[in-house]
């Protein structure tokens, strides 16, 4: 009888174990794809806030250019301007230094 009851606990913990290791594999597999939705959308966040400044800085070398051929104080607050708001891309970027290297080395 003892013997018949410790067989019965190995198949207990033996199915205790392989359940216990799906679940473990469904929290892996349900995690990575959590952490691929959080990436892609980080990405996208990222994206949509350099075309912002992809915009911005267009304008502000438009700007920039006019200001060279006139004074006018009006345009200095523009630039001034659109240098914040460029900023502020930045940081909602999520990487701020990486984004501005990035926006303004073309």
């Amino acid at each position: 009888m003892n013997k018949h009851v410790f067989i019965k606990n190995k198949k207990f913990a033996r199915g205790a174990f392989l359940s216990l290791l799906c679940n473990m594999k469904s929290l892996v597999f349900i995690t990575a794809i959590f952490i691929g939705l959080g990436l892609q959308s980080c990405q996208s966040e990222y994206s949509e806030r350099m075309a912002k400044a992809i915009e911005l800085k267009k304008k502000h070398t438009e700007i920039q250019n006019i200001l060279t051929e006139s004074k006018n104080p009006g345009l200095k607050a523009a630039l001034s301007d659109l240098e914040k708001e460029i900023r502020i891309q930045a940081a909602i970027s999520g990487n701020e230094e990486l984004f501005l290297k990035e926006l303004w080395r073309n």
